[in-house]
């Protein structure tokens, strides 16, 4: 998995801001065309919520250079808040 990373990782905040706008463009897309809940939709939204806040935890806050407790509390938030929104599509699917 982290030579998919190493392989697409962005070089340079331009490239990451760019990325983020595909990944944003993608998310309108699936909310436009997909308009009941299915269940593989909340796992797609959650995968990429969780790239994009990757891209903005490495890129734009500089979290390398954290303090321990705020890095591990921004990385806690990354992975739960996916997990939340997969939690809630499987509620309303069901």
């Amino acid at each position: 998995m982290n030579s998919i990373f190493s392989r697409w990782r962005p070089r340079s905040p331009t490239q990451a801001w760019l990325l983020l706008l595909l990944l944003t463009l993608a998310c309108l897309s699936i909310a436009v065309l997909e308009r009941g809940v299915l269940p593989w939709v909340g796992w797609l939204v959650a995968a990429l919520v969780w790239l994009k806040a990757r891209l903005v935890l490495t890129y734009y806050l500089e979290i390398a250079e954290a303090t321990p407790v705020f890095r591990r509390l921004a990385w806690a938030f990354i992975v739960l808040t996916p997990l939340a929104l997969v939690a809630t599509a499987w509620l309303e699917a069901g």
